[in-house]
């Protein structure tokens, strides 16, 4: 029998096997995962690919919803629903996609476990940006803007709050002074 920690596997088979790119407003990519797989996942045994507009071959929809979410990714009014990437804010880009899609399948085996939910500070980016854009899609302003590490606004932001900087050495201090080393690395399960 599998267990959620095998969610992790297939996160990791995605990163490793797919390519995205964003061509339009609403993009679709087929499904890369194959379903009979999904399916020896506990809880996951009925799972299925919905897609209306390519027919059950597509499994992504750009900015058509967004789902209110807290800072731990955990879907606002739902007890145990998590979300990522694009469902989560008005995020654009990869790096983004990884690392709220991270925490959200962090955060959903913490909560299976009992564990207190993963709040990133906002003294590292991630943790900004999560925050920060969920602050901003209150304001009709901010339900125009889109966020990303890669440029516009939020690149500004960055740069000005001091998060911005490509030197490793200067990363792993940060996340070391928060007790931050490692904690997706930990086998919760």
């Amino acid at each position: 029998m599998h267990c959620i920690c095998d969610i992790i596997n297939i996160f990791k088979y995605f990163f490793v096997c797919c390519s995205f790119v964003h061509i339009a407003h609403a993009k679709l990519m087929t499904t890369y995962y194959p379903l009979h797989k999904l399916r020896k996942i506990k809880g996951l045994e009925h799972v299925k690919y919905v897609d209306p507009y390519a027919g059950s071959k597509g499994n992504s929809i750009r900015y058509l919803s967004v789902a209110p979410r807290t800072n731990d990714m955990k879907v606002v009014g739902v007890d145990n629903l998590f979300c990522a990437g694009e469902k989560s804010g008005l995020f654009v880009g990869h790096t983004e996609a990884i690392c709220t899609g991270t925490l959200a399948g962090h955060n959903a085996v913490r909560l299976m476990m009992g564990l207190s939910l993963l709040i990133l500070p906002n003294s590292i980016a991630i943790g900004d940006i999560i925050s920060y854009e969920n602050e901003k899609s209150e304001t009709r302003e901010g339900r125009k803007e889109r966020y990303t590490f890669a440029g516009a606004g939020y690149f500004k932001r960055m740069q000005e709050l001091g998060l911005y900087t490509m030197d490793m050495k200067e990363i792993k201090k940060r996340i070391s002074k928060l007790n931050l080393d490692g904690i997706f690395d930990d086998k919760l399960c």
